[in-house]
């Protein structure tokens, strides 16, 4: 793991500040629910975290990372003895209970090296029910000296046991500028791609840099290209376009692309004083967009019989009569 401490991280301060007062009080806590959409921000400050409680230096400081003492070099090196990370396996579709089981005695044990043994279970949504309840167990009586951070971005699959028992840490999307600031520091593109990706990506870093390694300002202007050509444009056009942007590496793309689209279709048709049930059709249409990506990406729908439809119905929209 790349070698993360408060100080490193960009956004999220309210969160951060009240893990500061609890490292200083020595209270650290149990248990933690990090939930919040993709891509923003959970697994890092989870990641500073861990490395701040198994810093050999951290007496100096409860709240800072040194980066340079033996326990801080086994973090990022994926070797301290002391923490574990849990994620569903290559090739699985869950997260099984015998992982959890494993977690639950790996956190009874007494730390070998620091002051704490700590576990982080990223992404929780994918426990199976057998796994969701061997954690519990674990959260109705944590061991001492143990703590667990959980991660997710749907907190409602998790058995309403598991969220109570849990100190709950809410992340939003990140600011434009935030997203532009943690670009500057991880992708080599233009200004101009760094600042379109910001705002495509719903405060998302992670789609955004997604974003900016996919050429964003060239796929753009392809897919503007495309969406226009549908009107009026042929069944065979739809279905192209349905075969292009369902690629595997594509279709994170074209969802953002989409939704932007939408909303700038919405503001046009608000602004210009269109008929009420013009925009209502695209308001309606935008809500099915966003639920059937949405579908797609927990489900595993076929992408480009989605996009097919979706390209199809906007058409239709705009006037095509195939």
């Amino acid at each position: 793991m790349p070698f993360q401490t408060f100080e490193t991280l960009i956004g999220h301060r309210e969160i951060v500040t009240g893990f500061r007062s609890a490292l200083k009080e020595g209270k650290p806590g149990h248990s933690h629910l990090f939930h919040g959409p993709k891509g923003v921000g959970k697994a890092t400050l989870a990641t500073a975290l861990v490395q701040i409680l198994l810093c050999k230096n951290r007496r100096e400081d409860p709240t800072v990372a040194c980066g340079i003492c033996t326990g801080c070099q086994k973090v990022t090196g994926g070797q301290h003895p002391d923490f574990v990370r849990v994620e569903m396996v290559e090739g699985k579709t869950r997260i099984s209970v015998d992982q959890i089981r494993e977690l639950s005695a790996f956190l009874s044990l007494t730390p070998l090296e620091s002051d704490w043994k700590v576990a982080l279970i990223d992404d929780a949504s994918q426990m199976n029910e057998a796994a969701g309840n061997a954690l519990l167990k674990t959260l109705e009586e944590p061991p001492d000296q143990s703590i667990l951070i959980i991660n997710t971005y749907r907190p409602g699959a998790l058995l309403p046991t598991i969220r109570s028992r849990c100190n709950k840490s809410r992340f939003s999307g990140l600011e434009k500028g935030e997203i532009v600031q943690i670009l500057q520091t991880v992708v080599d593109v233009s200004e101009q791609e760094r600042q379109h990706a910001a705002d495509l990506c719903g405060g998302n870093v992670g789609q955004a840099i997604r974003l900016c390694e996919a050429g964003i300002l060239e796929e753009r202007e392809l897919f503007l290209r495309e969406i226009e050509a549908l009107n009026p444009g042929t069944l065979s056009m739809a279905v192209t376009m349905a075969d292009y942007w369902s690629q595997k590496e594509r279709f994170p793309t074209v969802c953002l692309l989409l939704k932007a689209w939408f909303q700038d279709q919405i503001y046009a048709s608000v602004e210009s004083l269109k008929e009420p049930e013009s925009i209502r059709s695209w308001l309606s249409l935008s809500q099915w967009v966003e639920e059937i990506i949405e579908r797609t990406s927990v489900v595993n729908l076929n992408r480009r019989l989605v996009l097919e439809a979706l390209f199809i119905r906007l058409a239709r929209l705009r006037g095509a009569a195939f």
